[in-house]
């Protein structure tokens, strides 16, 4: 959750040189012409190589850590990880912006919980989560209160399109198209906590209350 900041990039302008530039090389100075270059070799990649790409890791690449049920503590509060959901190493990309990924195995596909802390308030947090989706016509966020072992968190239940922005989707690895976010945001003083849900409509609907119960049984330590 974050660390938990969304950011977007704007697309860099185009520079005046370039086509300059063009114009110039597409000029007839006279010159005679010189000889053209001769060809470049290359070498095929040898069978089975690994070609390179800019795409983010999907969760599948990533090393399960271990598997509930076990403890797991952060900075102001503690979950009790229930049997089953798999903690998973973080990526490059991730490392900063979140505190733990893990996958949870559903009857329709797994879903992704996130957790993260962030300074930067709940109320500006949870406005850009739900700037994030475009929910279908008659659909509206469902937003309410939630009991962290007696902190008073906000509950967001969000359907439709999901478009995080370009570095939001770079740190984000995921292996079903996300359909629905559930979120839960805890206030802890200077940097408040984030734990969300996501996946496919149906797989998140499968996990929903043991996610609420999961979170409500969170425990802060300040």
């Amino acid at each position: 959750m974050p660390r938990f900041g969304f950011l977007q990039r704007r697309a860099p302008a185009v520079c005046g040189f370039a086509a300059m530039l063009a114009l110039l090389c597409g000029c007839d100075s006279g010159a005679a012409p010189h000889p053209a270059d001769p060809p470049i070799q290359t070498i095929a990649p040898s069978p089975g190589a690994a070609l390179p790409t800019n795409s983010p890791p999907s969760a599948k690449d990533q090393k399960t850590l271990r598997t509930g049920p076990f403890e797991k503590s952060f900075e102001g509060i503690r979950f009790s990880v229930p049997a089953g959901w798999k903690e998973v190493e973080l990526s490059g990309a991730q490392q900063g912006f979140i505190d733990a990924r893990f996958q949870i195995p559903t009857p329709h596909g797994d879903v992704t919980l996130t957790c993260s802390s962030n300074a930067g308030g709940i109320e500006t947090n949870v406005r850009r989560w739900v700037g994030q989706f475009h929910p279908p016509a008659g659909k509206r966020p469902v937003m309410g209160e939630l009991d962290v072992g007696g902190k008073k968190a906000t509950w967001v239940d969000l359907q439709g399109e999901f478009d995080a922005g370009p570095m939001a989707a770079a740190n984000t690895a995921q292996t079903a198209q996300i359909e629905r976010m559930l979120g839960v945001a805890v206030p802890l003083g200077s940097r408040d906590f984030y734990l969300k849900l996501t996946g496919s409509d149906a797989a998140v609907s499968d996990v929903r209350e043991a996610f609420r119960q999961f979170a409500r049984d969170g425990r802060p330590t300040n």
